[in-house]
């Protein structure tokens, strides 16, 4: 069985510092309302998939530094105002400064009255949303949802499932040293699709002494390795050989209920890939792209995830990319630029949960 998820890959994932040597930048500027001019306190001010955010103070302000050059997306975000996204492109050495005004939000529905206390069936939800979203892997155990109340659900519609949140949904991350407060914007599964959009914050974590600090990097690294940033980054600095990835197209994949029927030809970086605006890339790729990485064994959860408890893990990791657009952009961190470009198959799609999920400020050990 294929379990496929289509996820916005900020993929949005620990606490590492900037690179050595790289110059960063500084983003300053007010939050005010739309109507009134007001300034807004109390706004959520972040660069989405970062450790860069900050709430603004009473006059609005805010100021968010070691900001690495490159494109960034900006996110807004206030109780009563509708959110916003700006597309920015930060200089190294440079102030960046900018000015964002937020509309109030209309609301279309009278307000809910939710009861204090939870029905078995709401846990049942819950359970079901932490699977989805946070992971069935060795990390989620680890992860611990702080704020579950602020989550409501929807199952009525056969076959599909639903949440959403009613303030940032907040996960503390013990397993690789972060908090992450992600503003969730929607959530669904339906069917063997589970998708989601919404936008990341992360904040490091203090370890409890140097024991801990040594098993959030060992743990931080094995994410990243075999991960579809790990692959995207080789991809585009022409590293596949090197980083251990092989890449093959399937081009009669969607012609099989089970792709590994599918024919499988060796893929050219060059036939697919082209440099494209603003430091992007351009993924282009009408097959089905098969990944292989000999870096790290299969774990034997994703062997349950994927219900194939009863052969043995292999010694490589397998996936699939099948783009929903043409073409994609993919961003200098690895990242990609499209909600719900790609949809991801087998390892990917396991480990791209939030249990396993990076900044853009991590960097491997050299």
């Amino acid at each position: 069985m294929w379990v496929r998820l289509v996820a916005v890959l900020f993929v949005v994932a620990c606490v590492p510092g900037p690179a050595t040597g790289q110059s960063t930048g500084v983003i300053e500027g007010r939050v005010l309302d739309a109507d009134s001019n007001a300034p807004l306190p109390r706004t959520h001010v972040f660069v989405v998939e970062s450790m860069h955010g900050a709430v603004t103070d009473s006059s609005g302000r805010f100021r968010l530094e070691g900001v690495r050059p490159g494109p960034k997306r900006l996110y807004v975000s206030r109780v009563g105002h509708e959110r916003r996204a700006l597309a920015l492109r930060p200089a190294p050495d440079r102030l960046l400064t900018v000015t964002v005004r937020l509309d109030a939000k209309v609301l279309n529905s009278p307000p809910i009255t939710v009861s204090a206390e939870r029905d078995e069936e709401w846990y049942e939800r819950l359970d079901r949303f932490r699977r989805l979203f946070i992971g069935r892997s060795d990390l989620a155990e680890d992860c611990t949802l702080v704020n579950p109340e602020v989550l409501r659900f929807d199952d009525k519609w056969w076959g599909r499932f639903e949440a959403w949140a009613e303030k940032p949904v907040i996960i503390e991350n013990r397993a690789l040293g972060y908090r992450l407060t992600y503003f969730l914007k929607e959530f669904e599964e339906r069917g063997s699709v589970v998708r989601w959009d919404g936008e990341p914050l992360f904040e490091p974590l203090a370890p409890t002494d140097s024991a801990e600090a040594a098993r959030w990097r060992r743990n931080r690294l094995e994410a990243y390795r075999g991960s579809l940033r790990h692959f995207l980054r080789a991809l585009m600095d022409d590293r596949l050989d090197e980083a251990q990835f092989d890449l093959y197209r399937l081009p009669r994949a969607s012609a099989f209920r089970h792709a590994a029927r599918a024919d499988r030809f060796p893929a050219e970086r060059d036939n697919i890939l082209e440099a494209g605006p603003d430091s992007t890339y351009l993924l282009t790729a009408h097959d089905r792209l098969e990944v292989v990485y000999h870096g790290m064994p299969e774990r034997r959860a994703y062997l349950e995830w994927a219900d194939l408890r009863r052969r043995t893990p292999r010694d490589h990791q397998t996936s699939q990319i099948e783009l929903n657009e043409q073409p994609l952009h993919i961003d200098p961190s690895g990242e990609i630029v499209e909600p719900y470009g790609a949809t991801l198959y087998q390892y990917f799609a396991f480990t791209a949960r939030m249990a396993k999920r990076l900044p853009r400020e991590y960097e491997p050990p050299k």
